[in-house]
């Protein structure tokens, strides 16, 4: 770390950065690639992920929601897993 940096998480500082312009999009464009990434990762003729893509006031948020094509949510469960995985960059 450079001397005279000093980064401080605290809850007002995350809020800021959730409001600051761009976020939005960082966020959906991530949440559509995890989502993208665990429907390949699915077992065949499975895949049917959902996002939900918002903002609670000026704060966004994503989500990639299960595997409504199986009912084992083991299945489900691995293949968000793998998308989260596939999409870390």
């Amino acid at each position: 770390m450079s001397e005279g940096f000093r980064l401080s998480v605290t809850r007002r500082n995350v809020v800021t950065f959730l409001r600051s312009s761009g976020t939005r999009r960082v966020i959906e464009d991530k949440t559509r690639e995890i989502e993208a990434e665990a429907a390949r990762a699915a077992e065949p003729d499975a895949g049917q992920f959902r996002t939900d893509i918002g903002e609670d006031g000026a704060r966004a948020r994503g989500a990639v929601i299960g595997d409504y094509a199986t009912s084992d949510p083991e299945k489900s469960r691995r293949a968000l897993l793998r998308g989260l995985e596939g999409g870390r960059t």
